[in-house]
């Protein structure tokens, strides 16, 4: 190994990754330890064991038990590196507030049909669900993240790629057949981030994606327990010299600003989707900018508890933006119903983090698959329920608010 690429492996240990994901209980992380207890300023033994080999369809009945099947299959190490940050509190709350919009179904409507396509930025998806970028997914598939692209471009959606990736973008472009964003952590080399984006232009990605929910690597309390743990050899694709690569990408830029959005626009020649961003002042300065979309979110309660859920957030985001671009939303989506309520609320699209990532763990690329198919089915039989044709015509009078 020469001494860049020790360097980059050695440094995205210590920094981390962002990597969307989901709760360890105590119990299994009992369960992984044999030894006596350490103290409390030890870290534990941990056995991180395989990532997934697995591809096969699911036979999902709702999406969330997909949690228990990958915790049979992956070590509690490797799921610990998933968790929510704090208490948990917002984490919770991501789901807890989606039953503050109660749907209002009408009848007697004449639907037959249902038409789930929706535009976002100029592509058709053939549902108005995408999947959002969650880096090191080697952790989690033998094949990181290029099973979850195509899955996602199977079932007629937009991957966001993730800056933190296992393998270079490029590979995660050509696995998909649909369309791709790009997701930055900017560096404080912006140099570095000029290559960056515009080697993910040339790799065919539509958009970038500017993360300001995430400002370093968030940890749950389960995976600083266990020692932060990470598989050898873990490494950032993008960066990877061994992968074409370059720049320590531990060296995250800390002070974020509205004028990146710019920067970005001008280096890249694509549209800049601004993420994390809830306060209405926020946005309208994003706007002022020049961001090509809005994206509300908390990071999956991944980064800050004690935080809104995204979906409280929306409606104020989607009258702030009145319309001049497209707004979308992650956070909580388990069901057809969430992906409902939040286009009722104006979103055009939503993005799921868990979800995709437990249908990779399951069942690979065909898994992906598989949510994508449970989310389309409960959303038509959603849609067909309450009297509304298009997703296109949701609106707040489909919901008590």
């Amino acid at each position: 190994m020469n001494a860049s690429r020790r360097h980059l492996i050695q440094s995205l240990a210590a920094g981390g990754a962002a990597i969307a994901a989901t709760q360890v209980p105590k119990s299994a992380l009992a369960e992984s330890t044999v030894a006596p207890a350490a103290p409390a300023n030890s870290p534990l033994p941990v056995d991180l064991g395989e990532a997934s080999s697995q591809e096969r369809e699911l036979a999902i009945v709702n999406i969330e038990e997909l949690e228990d099947g990958a915790r049979k299959i992956l070590s509690p190490g490797r799921m610990a590196v998933m968790g929510y940050c704090g208490d948990g509190w917002t984490y919770r709350e991501n789901r807890r507030a989606f039953n503050d919009f109660p749907i209002m179904p009408r009848r007697l409507q004449g639907v037959k049909d249902i038409d789930l396509r929706t535009n976002l930025l100029g592509h058709e998806l053939a549902l108005p669900v995408f999947t959002c970028p969650t880096g090191q997914q080697r952790t989690f598939h033998v094949k990181a993240e290029l099973p979850n692209a195509a899955g996602t471009g199977m079932a007629g959606s937009l991957f966001v790629a993730s800056g933190a990736s296992s393998r270079p973008m490029e590979e995660i472009a050509n696995a998909t057949p649909g369309p791709k964003w790009f997701q930055i952590y900017m560096n404080r080399d912006m140099e570095l981030n000029r290559w960056l984006v515009q080697r993910a232009k040339a790799a065919g990605f539509s958009a970038i994606v500017l993360t300001a929910d995430a400002l370093g690597p968030g940890q749950s309390d389960d995976f600083i327990r266990l020692g932060r743990p990470r598989p050898s050899g873990q490494t950032a694709g993008n960066h990877d010299p061994a992968l074409g690569g370059h720049g320590n990408f531990a060296d995250q830029k800390r002070d974020l600003s509205f004028s990146d959005i710019s920067f970005l626009r001008e280096a890249s020649g694509l549209p800049v989707v601004v993420k994390g961003v809830v306060q209405p002042d926020d946005i309208r300065q994003s706007l002022a900018a020049g961001a090509a979309g809005i994206w509300i979110s908390n990071h999956g309660g991944r980064q800050m508890d004690g935080g809104p859920a995204s979906i409280s957030m929306l409606r104020a985001a989607v009258d702030t933006v009145e319309g001049r671009v497209p707004v979308v939303l992650d956070s909580g989506i388990r069901r057809g119903i969430d992906v409902f309520k939040a286009l009722a609320l104006g979103a055009t699209a939503v993005g799921i983090g868990r979800g995709a990532l437990w249908g990779l763990i399951n069942g690979g690329s065909l898994g992906v698959k598989s949510v994508y198919a449970q989310l389309a089915s409960e959303l038509r039989a959603t849609m067909l329920l309450s009297g509304v044709a298009k997703v296109t015509d949701l609106k707040r009078e489909n919901l008590k608010v």
